[in-house]
């Protein structure tokens, strides 16, 4: 090609780079005329920051409701939480998840961090999560399942390969795909897929809703690449459009504009993805997710394992984790029965006898790791667990077999 010829194409494709930058600009401006009836529905105002200073947009996904209907005042719980920090310097994203059963006080009590949307809406779960992270929300956006299914519509769906069988059923809700089938997600399937926890048999992430939080995570930045691509560009218009009817957010369209044009540069590399540091704990019989201050963000990354009967595909042996046997029931054999079983299945049982009271429901006492309880109580697929924290235990779990055992 003449030199003349390659500066006519490098002038055709600035102009066409130009078409797009104007279109862009157009359809930002124009979605504000929409969005902005939802800026000011929290009445939080947001933080703003200079052109090349970190940014703090916290993503809530809320587990009911219709944000369609502003006289909707039913509360909500917080079903996810990701803060989305954007380092200008650095061209990165780091995604940061926080676990919907961390434990945070709230007016003076203890809590699970998605209670604060059910008690105090935006207002109070972003100052919960300031307070807990000791950072400034700069920005936050808030939707719903109906809003996250919709927004995957807009954009024509996402492609995944299922790394998991996928197969449950609830009221609600029926998830089923294939492991290593390509599977083109609509907004009603992608829904199933980032709700998925376990199965029907309860095979599920051996980590529970922390490998789904992972699952989340990934799926973020494979709608980040859709929105990226030629295909998803031309789908802008549509997704704010929705975006603007369904989500809520205290982001300026000045701020849209400046934000959309700087994180179109990142590259898929320059997106981390972690879990706020710290573990799952039993307290009073009660669920939490303990949160880890002293350490950093990246020092705890999430595991999307999942537990199988066959074989555990977490980064667990069986064979480490010591069990004892207890039988509440009174039922000859019942312990000797169920220590065959969990060999089986590849647990060390050092020991089996009886309890002196009989009890309804099977306890799970775990000793040592909150994760052996998990793997356990999947295989049995019942029982109760009970963290009795004790690193001098000669056992690492003791079951107490209740009359639920009794099949």
């Amino acid at each position: 090609m003449s030199k003349k010829g390659k500066q006519k194409k490098k002038r055709l494709w600035k102009n066409l780079l130009l078409i797009i930058i104007i279109f862009f600009c157009g359809i930002i401006v124009y979605s504000y005329t929409l969005i902005k009836s939802t800026n000011a529905a929290s009445g939080v105002k947001a933080k703003k920051v200079g052109i090349d200073e970190p940014v703090n947009i916290l993503l809530l996904g809320v587990d009911a409701g219709d944000l369609d209907n502003k006289t909707d005042k039913n509360p909500k719980r917080s079903d996810t939480m990701m803060l989305i920090k954007y380092i200008p310097i650095e061209n990165k994203i780091h995604i940061l998840s926080i676990p919907r059963d961390t434990k945070v006080t709230i007016n003076g009590k203890t809590q699970k961090m998605n209670a604060a949307h059910f008690f105090g809406g935006v207002p109070l779960t972003i100052e919960t999560v300031e307070n807990l992270l000791d950072e400034d929300i700069n920005y936050y956006v808030k939707v719903d399942y109906e809003g996250f299914k919709k927004c995957i519509d807009a954009i024509g769906g996402i492609d995944v390969v299922p790394e998991h069988d996928m197969d449950y059923d609830a009221y609600d809700i029926q998830i089923h795909f294939k492991k290593g089938e390509k599977v083109h997600l609509d907004g009603e399937k992608a829904e199933q897929y980032v709700r998925w926890r376990k199965n029907n048999n309860e095979q599920g992430y051996a980590t529970g809703d922390l490998g789904r939080i992972s699952a989340q995570q990934d799926f973020m930045v494979k709608v980040y690449e859709k929105i990226k691509s030629p295909a998803g560009i031309v789908r802008i218009p549509k997704l704010l459009n929705t975006v603007a009817k369904y989500a809520e957010t205290n982001m300026g369209p000045m701020d849209m504009l400046k934000y959309a044009f700087k994180l179109r540069k990142i590259d898929i590399n320059n997106i981390d993805k972690s879990l706020i540091p710290g573990e799952p704990k039993y307290i009073n019989g009660i669920s939490y997710y303990i949160y880890d201050k002293n350490k950093k963000y990246n020092s705890n990354p999430v595991s999307k394992s999942v537990s199988n009967n066959n074989e555990s595909k977490a980064e667990i042996n069986k064979k480490d984790i010591k069990v004892k046997i207890l039988n509440s029931t009174g039922v000859n054999r019942l312990a000797s029965n169920y220590r065959d079983k969990l060999r089986d299945k590849g647990y060390d049982v050092i020991g089996i006898g009886n309890y002196d009271k009989k009890l309804n429901k099977t306890v799970i006492k775990v000793y040592n790791r909150d994760d052996y309880g998990t793997i356990l109580k999947g295989d049995l697929k019942f029982g109760k667990i009970e963290n009795e924290k004790d690193k001098n235990s000669s056992v690492d779990i003791v079951v107490i077999l209740g009359s639920d055992s009794i099949k």
